[in-house]
């Protein structure tokens, strides 16, 4: 029997699929990828997980060729990915939901970038992503993450996956509920403004004289802030039920990827 680093060559191939399906939803999950956390620290702490679970992990016993290695490696990347971009969905919504607010507002013209995919964000959008990051982390809802880590390995089993066509319809069906969280995050500020555009309309007929355009904007802008401020608070109702709903489309995504 090989000894490698204290372990035979079945502990250690457990350890580095384990350590490759940790480190790779670690990598993609929401607040564990942004980039404030540095790559090392999120290494290391995939190192402490896997180093933590693996040996409550049933020992794999894969083929020496290396094409089993490669396929065993790659079935866990792709498991991480896929979850974890479920996992993001309820993020990428509300961060949309305050760009579309964004956009109703007027401050889509001062974007911003974001560090984490280096791309143009709007103001709101970035305040409300930091606001449900906050949320997520005061409601404990990263433990439900690390608990899905580690459920992951029983529901399935190391070393491949089976990609049921379950798993692509699942994915859509949470990707569109995303978008649902966006017109409830964004309805009421959004609904605010179509009436203060609806009532400068009707000022701009009985007073043509006024420049509309000049007066409207800070009108817009006093609106739609006003209506945040006090629609914010739905946010923070809505949002742990929300992160719990992650948990339970991680459950629904891995049970499509079990092998029979």
């Amino acid at each position: 029997m090989v000894d490698l680093f204290g372990l035979s060559a079945a502990q250690f191939e457990t350890f580095v699929l384990v350590f490759l399906r940790v480190s790779t939803m670690l990598f993609v999950f929401p607040v564990f990828s942004a980039p404030q956390i540095p790559s090392l620290v999120r290494l290391g702490f995939g190192l402490l997980i896997s180093f933590l679970l693996y040996r409550s992990v049933p020992l794999v016993h894969l083929s020496p060729d290396l094409y089993g290695l490669v396929l065993a490696g790659a079935s866990q990347v792709v498991l991480g990915i896929i979850v974890g971009f479920v996992a993001a969905l309820v993020f990428t919504g509300i961060q949309f939901a305050g760009e579309l607010i964004d956009l109703q507002i007027g401050f889509a013209v001062a974007n911003v970038i974001n560090p984490s995919t280096q791309q143009n964000i709007t103001i709101i959008g970035e305040f409300q992503l930091a606001i449900a990051t906050l949320i997520f982390l005061a409601t404990d809802s990263h433990h439900l993450l690390i608990q899905g880590i580690a459920g992951s390995f029983g529901l399935v089993p190391l070393p491949f996956i089976n990609l049921d066509p379950s798993v692509a319809g699942n994915v859509v069906l949470f990707f569109t509920q995303a978008f649902l969280i966006v017109f409830k995050i964004a309805a009421p500020v959004v609904f605010a403004l179509f009436l203060t555009n609806v009532a400068l309309a009707f000022m701009a007929r009985v007073a043509p004289q006024m420049n509309v355009f000049v007066v409207g904007l800070p009108i817009q802008v006093g609106v739609g802030l006003v209506v945040m401020a006090f629609s914010i608070q739905l946010l923070g109702s809505v949002g742990p039920q929300l992160f719990a709903s992650v948990a339970q489309q991680m459950d629904t995504i891995m049970r499509g990827m079990r092998v029979q």
